[in-house]
C-alpha cells in the first residue's frame, strides 16, 4: 500500500479577519475584529462576526458563491495546469441563508419554488464547474456540524496518501443565517456579549461566517510547503450537542493522529483548539489537552472570527499557516483570565514545527488534524 506525503501547495480563508494575507496578519496584529448587531428589525439581538466584502465584481450570484469564487481565485493558477481536481466540498448548514430568501419569495408570490432545482450542494458545485470548465466535475460533499470541513480533509488525505488520487481542492463554507442563529440560541449557547472562549468567564459562542480552501497534493511545489501528516476521526455518541464529559473519545482521536503522524505528543507546540466559548465543551477539551500534552501552548481563533461551524476546521487552518509563518501565536489585546497555563494570555513568539488542529461537531463527532511546518524547518 502506498503511502504519499500530503502538502498543502495552495490556500486561502475568508473570515472576519480578512481575505488577503496582509490584512489577516494586520487583524491579528493590530484590532479586535468586533462582532456585529443585525440591523434595525431584526429579532435576533446576538452579535456575530462577517466576512467584510460585499463581492459585487462576482455578479448576482449567491453569497456562498461569490466567497466561493475570491477563493479559488487566488489559487487557480496553480489548478490551471491539471485537466481535473477532484472537490471536497464541506458545510455544516449549507444554503439555509437561501432557502429563507426562497420561502420569503414564494410567501410574497415572486417565486414558482425553484428550491429543490436549486438546492445549495448541487447549485454550487454547478456554479464553480461553470465558472472554472468543469474542472471539479468529480466532487463529494461533507456535512458533520462543525467538523464538516476537518472530515472532508480527513477523506482528500487519505486518498491522496494511498494513491487513489494526486490532488485535490478542498473547500469549506458556512454563511450566517436568521434559522441557524435562532438555532444556537435555542440551545442557550450564544454568548449575550461576545465570545471568550478558553477564559473563566466564558459564557458561550458567536456565531461568525467563514470560507477557506486548501490545495492538497502528493508533490510539494515548495520546500515550504506545509504538510498534512496525520488525521483522525471517532465519535463518541454522547449526546447530540454535548461532548462526553470524561473526553476520551477526543483524547483517541488526538493519539491516532500523532500516530499516523509518527510522532510524539511532545513534538507538538501549538494546539488550535476548537474551543467554541461554551463552559463544557471548553472545560472537556482542556482538560483532555492537558492529560495529553502537559504544557504545550493552546488557543482558540474564534475569539477572532467567532464559530464558522463547518467552514471552521479548514479556515483556521488557513490562518494557522500564516501565523506560521510569522513565527507568532496571536491572542487578542483585551484576552485576559485564561482557564489554564496552557493558554497563552498575550501574543507571543514561537517557532511552530508541528501543529495539532481540534475540531469537535454536534454528535460527538471528533477529527483532530497534524500539520508539518516545512516554511522554517
Amino acid at each position: 500500500m502506498k503511502n504519499n506525503r500530503v502538502f498543502i501547495t495552495g490556500y486561502g480563508s475568508a473570515t472576519s479577519l480578512g481575505i488577503e494575507k496582509n490584512e489577516i496578519i494586520d487583524s491579528l496584529n493590530r484590532r479586535n475584529p468586533l462582532p456585529k448587531l443585525p440591523g434595525s428589525g431584526n429579532s435576533f439581538l446576538k452579535p456575530f462576526y462577517t466576512i467584510p466584502n460585499d463581492f459585487e465584481e462576482y455578479g448576482s450570484v449567491s453569497r456562498s458563491t461569490a466567497i466561493a469564487y475570491c477563493l479559488f481565485d487566488k489559487i487557480i493558477d496553480l489548478i490551471n495546469e491539471y485537466k481535473e481536481v477532484p472537490l471536497f466540498l464541506s458545510t455544516s448548514t449549507g444554503g439555509i441563508d437561501g432557502t429563507e430568501l426562497e420561502y420569503s419569495a414564494l410567501k410574497n408570490g415572486k417565486s414558482d419554488y425553484q428550491l429543490f432545482n436549486n438546492h445549495f450542494f448541487n447549485k454550487l458545485t454547478s456554479d464553480i464547474n461553470k465558472k472554472y470548465h468543469n474542472k471539479f466535475e468529480k466532487a463529494m460533499t461533507f456535512s458533520t456540524a462543525c467538523s464538516s470541513s476537518g472530515h472532508a480533509i480527513l477523506q482528500a488525505y487519505k486518498l491522496i496518501q494511498a494513491g487513489i488520487i494526486e490532488r485535490a481542492i478542498v473547500f469549506g463554507i458556512d454563511v450566517l443565517s436568521h434559522t441557524t442563529m435562532i438555532g444556537f440560541d435555542s440551545l442557550q449557547l450564544v454568548c449575550p456579549t461576545q465570545s471568550k472562549p478558553l477564559t473563566t468567564h466564558r459564557d458561550g459562542l458567536t456565531l461568525g461566517e467563514g470560507a477557506g480552501i486548501l490545495l492538497l497534493e502528493n508533490t510539494a511545489r515548495n520546500k515550504s510547503d506545509f504538510e498534512v501528516v496525520g488525521a483522525s476521526s471517532t465519535s463518541d455518541g454522547h449526546h447530540i450537542s454535548s461532548p462526553d464529559p470524561e473526553g476520551k473519545s477526543q483524547k483517541k482521536c488526538i493519539f491516532n493522529a500523532l500516530s499516523q503522524a509518527g510522532i510524539k505528543e511532545s513534538d507538538i507546540s501549538y494546539v488550535s483548539a476548537h474551543g467554541t466559548g461554551t463552559v463544557m465543551n471548553d472545560q472537556v477539551e482542556i482538560m483532555t489537552l492537558k492529560e495529553i500534552f502537559k504544557s504545550v501552548p493552546v488557543s482558540s481563533l474564534k475569539s477572532y472570527i467567532g464559530h464558522t461551524l463547518g467552514a471552521s476546521t479548514i479556515d483556521e487552518i488557513a490562518i494557522c499557516i500564516d501565523m506560521m509563518e510569522t513565527e507568532k501565536i496571536y491572542q487578542r489585546i483585551d484576552f485576559t483570565d485564561a482557564m489554564d497555563p496552557m493558554i497563552p494570555e498575550k501574543t507571543c513568539d514561537l517557532k511552530v514545527k508541528y501543529f495539532l488542529k481540534n475540531s469537535f461537531g454536534f454528535g460527538g463527532n471528533n477529527v483532530s488534524i497534524v500539520i508539518k511546518n516545512n516554511y522554517q524547518f
